[in-house]
Formats: structure tokens, sequence, C-alpha cells
């Protein structure tokens, strides 16, 4: 098959689209890259936005195959005097993004350290990759390959950091690879860490494999910046109808916030029932939208940073309660 482009993304799965980097290597995508979107507003957003959370290179070998991992550093701090949010001071902790790329052979996951490198196959091999969640990287091929079908159905999920990965260190553990698996679907992750409710998150895909079901996971991160309540509901009012507005039939489920630490306090908008309140309410003037309970599905002693992020404990068990809720498209 060579290292061509085309033919790279032919194999990834999750994967929306992808980018040539100038050393050869490409990078899978799964935002497109267009103007205004908020991802690139904030040094943070736009390295978080570039990694290839959830996307997974599947072939078999037909010969011994290189694939090439070249990892690259982008700045997460806005610069000084930049008027934007200090994500660092508002998390108030240090931020875990240590993790791994994860290699599958014959069924067979292992881990491997986050390196520029080589990975070498031999022939006659199932190779699953697992790109990282919260890293940039490039990837290039060199041998006789043949592509692993893709699924025929699409899940979208939308969302803040735990959609994308933060707190899982082993991205074939993560909530969409473990949602892909038990539903038997594609999954397009665009999980944003730092990410609050906002309609311009919302982008009109085009994909072989159609858009069937959407899931929504916002919000917590709103409740400790935003003021008033009535701003959460205008937000998530505009969000479903800019979703409404690219995909006017497929059903949408909204999972309000998950369980944290310090759900008790109250926040300048309210209490954190108030805001999943609004966020629910808002979702009452478009039709084939249905709501998951957060806090229902939440394991209240599975977090991997004490306090927001759940561990791989907590995601399994959100992705096994979660997937017979998410309804699709016929």
């Amino acid at each position: 098959m060579g290292n061509e482009h085309s033919s790279i993304f032919e194999l990834a799965h999750n994967a929306l689209t992808y980018r040539h980097l100038e050393d050869g290597y490409i990078q899978l995508l799964r935002f497109n890259e267009s103007d205004g979107q908020p991802f690139n507003s904030h040094p943070f957003y736009q390295a978080m936005a570039k990694t290839s959370a959830s996307i997974c290179l599947r072939f078999d070998t037909k010969s011994e195959t290189v694939v090439h991992i070249k990892r690259y550093h982008q700045s997460l701090l806005a610069k000084r005097g930049g008027q934007v949010l200090d994500f660092a001071a508002l998390y108030g902790r240090p931020l875990d993004l240590s993790e791994t790329i994860d290699v599958s052979i014959d069924g067979q996951v292992s881990h491997h350290p986050l390196v520029s490198g080589p990975l070498v196959f031999q022939a006659g091999r199932a190779i699953a990759i697992h790109l990282p969640l919260h890293h940039q990287v490039g990837v290039a091929l060199e041998g006789d390959v043949t592509s692993v079908a893709k699924q025929k159905k699409t899940l979208l999920l939308m969302g803040d950091s735990i959609v994308q990965g933060v707190g899982i260190h082993h991205p074939s553990q993560n909530l969409a690879s473990q949602l892909g698996s038990i539903l038997g679907v594609q999954v397009i992750n665009q999980g944003l860490a730092g990410a609050m409710i906002n309609a311009k998150l919302v982008q009109k895909l085009e994909l072989d494999q159609p858009v069937a079901s959407i899931l929504v996971s916002l919000g917590t991160n709103d409740w400790t910046i935003r003021q008033t309540l009535a701003e959460i509901r205008g937000e998530m009012f505009a969000l479903l109808g800019r979703i409404r507005k690219f995909y006017p039939k497929v059903p949408v489920l909204l999972l309000t916030p998950l369980y944290r630490t310090d759900i008790l306090q109250e926040k300048p908008m309210g209490s954190f029932k108030e805001l999943a309140r609004a966020m629910v309410q808002a979702t009452r003037c478009f039709a084939g939208v249905e709501v998951a309970d957060g806090l229902s599905l939440s394991l209240r002693d599975a977090y991997d940073d004490q306090f927001l992020h759940p561990d791989h404990r907590g995601i399994s068990f959100l992705a096994k309660s979660l997937a017979p809720l998410i309804p699709f498209q016929r």
C-alpha cells in the first residue's frame, strides 16, 4: 500500500479528515479546520483540537510494516496579556495528561511510551493503533497492508475534557472507543478540554458513514465560569438549534453533567442541580432530543484527579450504562 496520505486515511477509524505536515507525516483530525470556531481562540483549544483523540489505525499486514510516530509539542498557555481564560487557574490543580500509545496485535493490547519512533509489525498480523487523546502526533507508514472495513453508522460525541479523554491514560480505554465497541459504530470524538456550551462547536460533517446519533455532554465548565442560568438556557438553545439546522432528523441525547466532588457548592448562577435543570429546559423546544441523568451514571469513587475527571473504571461504568440509552436514526 505504501505510505500515501490518502491510504493512511483509509486505515483511520473515527477520523474526520487529515492534514499534511511538513516532514512527510500526516495528522489525523476529528474537527474541520474551519475559521471562526472556538478552538481557534485560545492556544489550549488549538492544541487540544489537533489531537487525534479516539482515532484508531486498523489494518492487516501483508508484509513487514513500519508505522512511524512523530510527537509534536505545542504550547497550551495563553500569551501574557491575552484576554483569554486561564484554564490552569480555573481548574485549581495540576492537570495530568500523561498517556501511552496503545497497540493491539491479534487482539492483544500493549501500552507503549508516547515517544517519536517506529512501530514494527510482522506480516500476517491484525493491528490496531490507538492514537493519543491529549497530544499531537503525525503518522507515516511503510509496508503492504489491507484496510479493515469501517462501521456503517457514526455516533458524534460533542463535549468537554471528560469526552476528549482527560483522566484516561491509555487511549484504548476512553469513552468514545468503548461506546464504539459496545454499539458497533464509528465514533467521532469532538470532546474539547475546557469547552463550554457553545453553538460554534457544532460543525456540519461530511462523512461516508453518516451521523446517526449525537451525544452532547457539556455544562460542568459553564457552572464554574458563567454567571446566570438564563445564559445557560440561551447557549443550550442555540447549540441544539444549530444541531437541528445541520442534522434535522438525527436523534440527540443530552448527558447532563457528571458528579464532581464540589457539587454542593453554590456558584454565581446557583446550584449544580439548577444548572442541569436549565440545560434540560432548553431541550423541550426540540423534537428528538432525549436526556440522560449524569449524576445517576457516575461512580462516586472512581476519579483520576479525586475531583472531576472519571478514571478508567468510572468511564467504563459510564460507557456500559450510557450505551443502551443512545438513540439511533433508523
